[in-house]
């Protein structure tokens, strides 16, 4: 991984759609040399998937929302293994992403999507009565970034090499 492989996974992070020949033209690399980068960062399994950039404003679920949820500790019959409650979690259609974090007060951030409030209400409530759930925060998004922003960086990294 150099500073070429990582111009061009920075730009596609952010939009994934771009063609070799758009990638050749941000990053002043050869569009044969893109198109066999993303092959092998693809192989190597640094690109494991495509991502489309959402406005959720025009969707049926607008709301979002990041739950920080802390897990009952302990061991023994009753515990609940964390890897079990994310299984159960990622089978939840309303969740998006699922962040294992080391925290103070939380071990895991969900990032979701809810048509209203009053379901992300009813939908917290559903998760603070799962076995294994301590307490949850939630934060509604109130903006999210889907732009691509200025590029000129990634072309001015690979020029130097």
């Amino acid at each position: 991984m150099d500073e070429k492989d990582e111009a061009i996974i920075g730009i596609l992070a952010r939009q994934a759609n771009l063609s070799s020949r758009t990638l050749s033209k941000m990053t002043g690399l050869p569009i044969s040399t893109v198109h066999r980068r993303i092959k092998r960062l693809e192989r190597e399994g640094v690109i494991i998937g495509y991502k489309a950039l959402i406005d959720y404003e025009k969707t049926t679920k607008p709301i979002g929302a990041l739950l920080l949820i802390d897990l009952t500790e302990g061991s023994g019959r009753n515990h609940i293994p964390k890897n079990d409650i994310v299984a159960n979690f990622r089978k939840l259609e309303e969740i998006e992403e699922i962040t294992e974090v080391q925290a103070f007060n939380f071990d895991l951030i969900v990032k979701a999507r809810f048509p209203s409030l009053k379901r992300l209400s009813a939908f917290i409530e559903e998760i603070r009565s799962m076995e294994g759930i301590e307490e949850l925060a939630s934060a509604i998004i109130t903006e999210e970034e889907t732009s691509l922003s200025d590029d000129t960086k990634y072309r001015a990294k690979t020029r130097r090499t």
